[in-house]
């Protein structure tokens, strides 16, 4: 491997990335994530168009809402899907189990941070730690073809550092 400021995103990225829906529920998400043993995903809408991102982090802030917040977010759902207000009862009933009823689409970040095939190792490590994030995702004319995360970035410094002890 060449040295990190000579080494580009399409030489580390890991090139299957795994998308979810954004309708999907967030236990739904959590049962993937555990799953697949990822920790973040592309958010994609039926369309398939990329419309986010939401991590493991995203389902730790829902699961820790006290049940107002939950409540909140359940009507918010609600009332997107079918223009009206739930019934109170029905409310306080689905915030019980809200995880089976609020989807992606209401705990995923709707910025999707990028970077090009030839971004420098660098330049990706900078933009992680600045946007405090812990991955990137690699796009070529819009779509995502692939995805970086701390541990590539982590595994291409071993691998130089292993290289340059031999």
């Amino acid at each position: 491997m060449n040295n990190p400021s000579t080494t580009q995103a399409k030489d580390i990225m890991h090139k299957d990335v795994l998308s979810v829906y954004e309708g999907w529920s967030i236990q739904r998400l959590a049962d993937f994530f555990m799953k697949h043993k990822i920790s973040g995903a592309p958010v994609i809408a039926s369309d398939h168009e990329l419309v986010g991102v939401v991590s493991v982090s995203d389902i730790f802030h829902f699961e820790n809402m006290d049940e107002e917040q939950k409540k909140t977010a359940l009507q918010t759902c609600y009332r997107d899907v079918t223009n009206t207000e739930p019934n109170v009862v029905d409310l306080e009933n689905w915030s019980k189990k809200a995880q089976y009823h609020c989807t992606v689409h209401q705990i995923m970040a709707p910025h999707v941070i990028s970077v090009s095939e030839s971004t420098s190792l660098s330049d990706i490590a900078s933009l992680m730690l600045e946007q405090s994030i812990h991955r990137v995702f690699v796009t070529d004319e819009g779509c995502i073809t692939g995805v970086v995360s701390t541990t590539n970035i982590l595994q291409a410094l071993a691998n130089k550092e292993s290289l340059s002890a031999a």
